[in-house]
């Protein structure tokens, strides 16, 4: 972990000393620009004399060469935005590395209590897996990350892919950070809509068939009038009173383009600047079978997509040309520049609309195993676990840790075997680590669902659906208490589990919410049932009478448990897995040690 956070450090320097180098570059064609103003204005005032010819020939040569630089400047600028994104992303890796989540996408907005397990795992929200996970470069693989958790593929071969991906992805450090950068540049905000669904929304934009044909000829229309004024056939007050003209017919579609513009930059923006996104896809190899699949789908027939959207943004570049006004002047006179920049915006979505809907899926999927890529990079301690095409083992682990406990605090258990029709029963007494426990299997489970490593020495799994019954609250709005919410979910289990489906289940202290003899009657009977089901999963419980379900269901009920250790006044903790039924319980002993109940030796002083 030091090495890899010496190689961010090493990175973050090296791009403050370019950053400051660009900055230098800014200033020095900023300079640059305003020298060749003030020479134009000399020289157009000096050679006033000369005639048109002469100051024409000097200012048209100012023009030329301070444009120039203003796209050299543009260049050097974009440059700074890259380096600025790409330092903010090194100094968040170095945050998440000691955990600090200060400022960190939560993904508030996919917080789903009624979700099969994502409100149990903290897979959302301040501080949450996501926000631990999340690399996303753009706005569609966000998403893709998130459907990703919320129901990753149970396919064992995508699955392997996806980890070929990860591991060749993960190798290549400067890749990945550069990606996130070009994806930061976007100018994308996490709450824009799907691309594919703003683009169904874009009427026609172009003129009508006759506007179209003169705007096209247009220009060469100029140069006649132009040679016709040179030889005097014409005075030069006809061009004049031409372009005055072609100004008043921009005048009037003006409010429409307007509009117009400021849609095109809500939906196309971002798309715009993903060019340098897809231009990274397509100009490196890849060996593994899922991101060459990926690389191909980014492609395009006829040309290169990073060139398609690359021209896509240079046409809204050039529309936004008229928010100047001496541009919108010269341009709108000469070329009818809004209405031309319209009609070739509406050619390129005519060409490309049926096909983006794919570039962009691609674009997603390719985010997302760039966002495992860089988890895999900042844990090299774990594997990739082994995935089954048969029901044993449903799950089985050595060491097995939770991303989300500091390194230095995690204590990692064991997870025996767990096969079809089989459950651990797990004991303990209250801040045992039962619940860190199942949080840690389930959260490990579902990164080996996604194709990604999982904080374990060794891991064997079959990707079945995940379930869980964690946590559970009142609803205030459906009327619902705390222990029919329970009951819903666990009917939801049943009732899947007779539909003929393979769930892994895992719950923590059923039917907490009644009594402890209607409990104890109710939790024998649910665990029956799951058994006779087929379920395969792990329960933990403070009820000790679980464990006899052994007795009867040999092999198929296996008791575990975490213990406390009271001495003296002291309890402690070991947090580690050991065989067998609880024997401790610390309930009444913290209650004295609290002072809420009194201790054996108050009683006696009283």
């Amino acid at each position: 972990m030091e090495e890899i956070q010496h190689d961010y450090r090493d990175r973050l320097d090296n791009n403050v000393r370019e950053a400051a180098r660009i900055k230098q570059q800014i200033r020095l064609i900023g300079m640059l620009r305003l020298a060749v103003f003030v020479a134009a204005v000399a020289g157009v005032y000096l050679f006033w004399p000369n005639g048109v010819w002469a100051w024409g020939t000097v200012a048209v040569a100012g023009i030329v060469l301070f444009l120039v630089l203003a796209r050299i400047h543009d260049r050097w600028f974009r440059k700074k935005e890259f380096v600025d994104c790409r330092e903010q992303i090194i100094r968040r890796e170095l945050a998440l590395l000691d955990y600090r989540f200060e400022g960190i996408d939560g993904g508030n907005e996919f917080v789903d209590p009624s979700h099969d397990y994502s409100f149990d795992l903290d897979l959302f929200g301040e501080k949450s897996f996501f926000a631990y996970l999340n690399r996303s470069a753009t706005t569609v693989g966000r998403q893709a990350l998130a459907r990703e958790l919320l129901s990753p593929s149970l396919d064992g071969k995508a699955i392997r892919q996806k980890q070929e991906a990860v591991e060749e992805l993960s190798r290549d450090t400067g890749f990945r950070i550069d990606f996130q950068s070009n994806g930061a540049c976007s100018g994308e905000n996490r709450g824009d809509r799907v691309i594919a669904d703003r683009l169904a929304e874009m009427p026609r934009l172009g003129t009508r068939r006759f506007m179209h044909r003169f705007i096209v000829v247009l220009p060469a229309l100029y140069v006649v009038l132009f040679l016709l004024w040179g030889v005097g056939i014409i005075p030069g007050g006809f061009i004049g009173g031409f372009f005055v003209a072609l100004l008043v017919v921009a005048g009037v579609y003006a409010k429409r383009v307007t509009r117009i513009q400021e849609q095109l930059n809500r939906s196309l923006y971002s798309l715009s600047r993903y060019s340098r996104l897809f231009a990274q896809i397509e100009q490196t190899r890849f060996e593994s079978a899922r991101l060459c699949q990926l690389q191909w789908e980014c492609a395009d027939e006829s040309g290169s997509v990073s060139q398609r959207i690359a021209r896509l943004r240079r046409l809204l570049a050039n529309l936004d040309q008229r928010c100047n006004f001496v541009g919108f002047m010269l341009l709108n006179g000469f070329l009818l520049w809004d209405l031309r920049q319209l009609n070739a915006i509406d050619r390129w979505l005519d060409e490309n609309r049926t096909k983006l809907p794919r570039w962009i899926a691609a674009l997603a999927q390719f985010d997302l195993c760039c966002t495992l890529a860089t988890f895999r990079h900042n844990h090299p301690g774990y594997v990739y676990p082994e995935v089954c095409d048969s029901l044993r083992p449903v799950m089985q682990a050595e060491a097995l840790g939770h991303p989300l406990i500091p390194r230095d605090k995690c204590v990692r258990n064991d997870v025996p075997a767990m096969n079809e029709a089989s459950f651990m029963v797990v004991t303990g007494a209250n801040m045992a680590g039962k619940s860190t426990y199942l949080r840690t299997i389930g959260i490990n489970y579902l990164l080996g669902c996604m194709g990604a490593p999982v904080c374990a020495g060794r891991m064997t799994f079959t990707p079945l659906p995940l379930f869980t019954g964690l946590r559970a609250s009142d609803s205030l709005a459906d009327n619902e208490s705390y222990f029919f919410a329970e009951l819903k979910r666990l009917q939801r289990i049943v009732e899947r589990l007779r539909s003929g489906e393979k769930l892994f289940v895992i719950l923590d202290e059923i039917l907490r919410g009644t009594n402890s003899v209607d409990k104890q009657t109710g939790s024998l009977a649910l665990v029956r049932q799951l058994v006779g089901a087929g379920a395969a999963g792990i329960i933990a419980t403070h009820d000790l009478a679980l464990g006899t379900l052994a007795d009867s269901l040999p092999g198929q009920i296996r008791n575990y448990r975490f213990e406390a250790t009271i001495a003296g006044d002291e309890l402690t903790f070991s947090y580690r897995l050991q065989p067998g039924i609880a024997r401790n319980m610390n309930a009444c002993f913290l209650m004295k040690k609290m002072g809420i109940i009194p201790s054996e030796s108050s009683k006696n002083d009283s």
